[in-house]
């Protein structure tokens, strides 16, 4: 029944979630961990919003909105730090 209701809420919202790891943001993204690094590095990325440790790091509903415009989310974050 988990299976079922589970299924029915990722055809309903299929990316909102509340705390992605790194395989889904590189699976979503299509692109190598050192890239979304280095993207993280520039301010063109959402940063974690949990670190526990080296091996334990979540990223928040953030990626949603960078995933749905990326260049959208870096201008509004670019603008709210100048």
């Amino acid at each position: 029944m988990d299976a079922v209701i589970e299924s029915a809420l990722n055809q309903v919202q299929p990316h909102t979630r509340a705390l992605y790891v790194l395989p889904e943001i590189l699976a979503r993204g299509k692109f190598s961990k050192s890239h979304l690094y280095n993207l993280m590095a520039r301010g063109h990325f959402p940063q974690p919003v949990l670190r526990m440790g080296p091996r334990f790091t979540r990223w928040g509903a953030d990626v949603d909105l960078w995933f749905s415009d990326p260049s959208a989310y870096v201008a509004a974050n670019s603008k709210a730090a100048a």
